[in-house]
């Protein structure tokens, strides 16, 4: 009764058909996480699909038993993934004595909310995301970003603060 199984259907057509279906949602999900960067977004999604297909292509993974769910996990796990690498360079510059200033290519006005969140660092990003479009507890975001649940709190109430002033300064800079 498998289609797989029977030859009817490759995994990579069930992996077409899963993108068919659930790109739009995660494009969306990703664009939160990197603050409306669309490049990284792009990139983002494709390492998500990519990393799809092997698990499919390995046998690791059922295709037929996907759903938004589990891509959205897998963007997250990529996401932070970039940011610790991220994290992890600035600190070897910063020993290096050599810290580097990057700017971010200005975004087209997507809305205050979404320039706002491209304002902010990405562990603020990170949080903010992980805690009100996730909605995932404390004890789960300290796991995921690789704190302690005191630390996660204390970094969520910068990530609120800096993301009031982010807001307030966009707002204050149309008038």
């Amino acid at each position: 009764m498998d289609r797989l199984t029977d030859g009817l259907v490759t995994a990579d057509d069930v992996v077409l058909l899963i993108y068919d279906r659930t790109s739009a949602e995660l494009y969306c999900y990703a664009s939160r996480l990197t603050g409306g960067d669309r490049q990284q977004t792009q990139d983002l999604v494709q390492d998500t699909y990519v990393h799809l297909i092997q698990r499919v292509r390995d046998g690791r993974v059922d295709p037929e038993r996907i759903e938004i769910g589990w891509l959205v996990q897998s963007c997250r796990q990529r996401y932070l993934e970039q940011v610790r690498r991220q994290r992890r360079r600035r600190t070897r510059e910063q020993r290096a004595g050599s810290l580097r200033i990057t700017t971010k290519d200005e975004m087209s006005a997507d809305g205050d909310a979404m320039a706002a969140l491209a304002a902010l660092t990405p562990e603020h990003r990170t949080v903010l995301v992980l805690r009100y479009v996730d909605d995932l507890p404390i004890s789960d975001i300290a796991r995921i970003v690789g704190r302690r649940t005191r630390a996660t709190e204390s970094l969520l109430v910068r990530a609120r603060a800096a993301l009031r002033d982010s807001a307030a300064t966009s707002q204050g800079g149309r008038s």
